[in-house]
């Protein structure tokens, strides 16, 4: 479970960056709008930054459809049902805040570029389990394709 949360964190992240309406935000919104496939969601300890984690190498798939101000992050693990996470995103010219409303509580904040069909997202701080039942703060990496 300690997985899935870290992974629909690092999903409201990508939907946050892919659907905001600031005046300091992206010039064209629709460009974000669509679903996304991460091709990397990387979890780097901050106790010892040579300790990384990346979910999708381990067998995770993770999805994120992003639509006008609201996203839908669906994390499956290897064996196991998929599950659904959902919430708003905002994103500002290089900041992209999620914001859940289902599956999850808070905020996530990461920095954020768009290159063509991938989007990346950097350094949101959330719990990971590197040492299973011992959760511990770690930086988020994710990269997104669109599909």
């Amino acid at each position: 479970m300690a997985k899935k949360f870290l992974v629909l964190l690092a999903a409201a992240a990508i939907l946050g960056a892919a659907g905001c309406k600031s005046s300091t935000g992206p010039e064209d919104e629709t460009e974000f709008i669509g679903t996304w496939h991460a091709t990397v969601a990387e979890y780097t300890s901050l106790a010892d930054p040579g300790t990384k984690v990346d979910i999708i190498a381990q067998g995770s798939t993770l999805t994120v459809v992003f639509s006008s101000g609201t996203f839908v992050l669906t994390i499956t693990d290897p064996g196991q049902s998929p599950e659904a996470f959902n919430g708003t995103w905002s994103a500002s010219m290089d900041v992209m805040t999620l914001t859940w409303t289902s599956g999850l509580s808070g905020e996530s904040q990461f920095d954020w570029s768009l290159n063509g069909s991938e989007l990346t997202l950097t350094g949101g701080h959330m719990p990971f389990e590197f040492t299973p039942g011992a959760p511990e703060e770690a930086v988020l990496k994710l990269i997104l394709v669109r599909q």
